[in-house]
C-alpha cells in the first residue's frame, strides 16, 4: 500500500510541525541534528525526521507525492503522534530559518551550548545561504 501524507503547505501547520520537530530534537539532541545537517544528512528521533535528498532511495522517494530536490528538505511527523503522517517540503533558507530561532532559544536556555552558534554557521554555509 502506498503511503498516506498530508502535506503542509501554509506557515501556521508548518510552524507547528518544526515546533513539534524541536520540542524532541533539542539540548544534545540539536547539536547531532546539526551536526548532520552541516553534511547535508537528515536526522529525527522516533516520530520526527528531517531528510535531504540523499537520505532517500529510489524507494523513499517514489512513496512521496513529489520528488525531494537538491535545495529543499522533508520534515516529517509520523505515527502515533499523527493519524497520518505530516510533510513538508522547506527550502533551506526557510528550514535555516527555523534552526537559526531554535538555535537562538537553546542558547538561551543554556549559555553553555555556545557550540551550537558554530554549528549552525556551519549548516548555513553547507546550504549555501
Amino acid at each position: 500500500m502506498e503511503n498516506e501524507f498530508q502535506i503542509l503547505n501554509d506557515k501556521k501547520s508548518v510552524d507547528q510541525l518544526m515546533l513539534t520537530y524541536f520540542s524532541i530534537v533539542s539540548g544534545k539532541d540539536l547539536k547531532k541534528a546539526l551536526s548532520a545537517f552541516k553534511e547535508k544528512k537528515g536526522y529525527g528521533i522516533e516520530i520526527v525526521f528531517v531528510s535531504f535528498k540523499n537520505d532517500l532511495d529510489d524507494y523513499d522517494m517514489a512513496q512521496l507525492p513529489k520528488p525531494l530536490d537538491d535545495k529543499h528538505v522533508l520534515v516529517e511527523l509520523g505515527s502515533p503522534a499523527v493519524e497520518v503522517d505530516q510533510i513538508a517540503y522547506l527550502d533551506f533558507k526557510t528550514f535555516y530559518n527555523y534552526l537559526a530561532e531554535n538555535v537562538k532559544k537553546e542558547v538561551e536556555k543554556n549559555s553553555e551550548e555556545s557550540e551550537l552558534i558554530e554549528l549552525l554557521k556551519q549548516v548555513k554555509s553547507s546550504l549555501e545561504i
